[in-house]
């Protein structure tokens, strides 16, 4: 048997139940990374620790009254697989993006307490965004390099 190489969450959440539980597992599921397949259908790599990402979400999601499945997939066609990785790589970049500008204007800002706090959420944004890049996004250096500049001003 192939071993999975990806995960697939489908849900359905009843219409008479309010939007919370819908922005909840979406957020969820945009922590982890995932990419929207259809409304109700989202995807990620395979690995134990996203398994049980995808089973705590899914058992949120069942307590709202809807219905969820995870999926073990070891195979999607070759154009598909591409197109995922393509989506996921592009997210992230577009991610790294926001930070890397972000950082690069925390310049504009005098050292001192806002400073550090939005030094500090940027930093721990982009440990978030590096936890999600599942495929090695290009913009992950700028975004760093940006934030070492930005915290070498702070030393100074």
């Amino acid at each position: 048997m192939t071993p999975p190489r990806w995960l697939v969450l489908t849900w359905r959440l009843p219409s008479t139940s309010s939007s919370t539980p819908r922005v909840a597992t979406w957020r969820s599921l945009q922590r982890l990374g995932a990419v929207t397949l259809t409304p109700g259908a989202a995807i990620l790599p395979f690995s134990e620790h996203l398994l049980e990402q995808l089973e705590w979400i899914a058992e949120d999601i069942t307590d709202n009254g809807g219905e969820a499945f995870v999926l073990r997939v070891s195979e999607l066609s070759e154009a598909d697989e591409e197109e995922v990785r393509r989506r996921m790589r592009e997210e992230r970049s577009e991610e790294y993006s926001r930070i890397r500008v972000a950082a690069q204007n925390l310049g504009r800002v005098p050292v001192g307490s806002r400073f550090t706090r939005e030094l500090t959420a940027l930093e721990r944004g982009l440990a978030r965004a590096v936890e999600r890049d599942h495929f090695a996004s290009v913009g992950r250096a700028g975004a760093e390099r940006a934030i070492r500049v930005a915290r070498r001003r702070k030393e100074v």
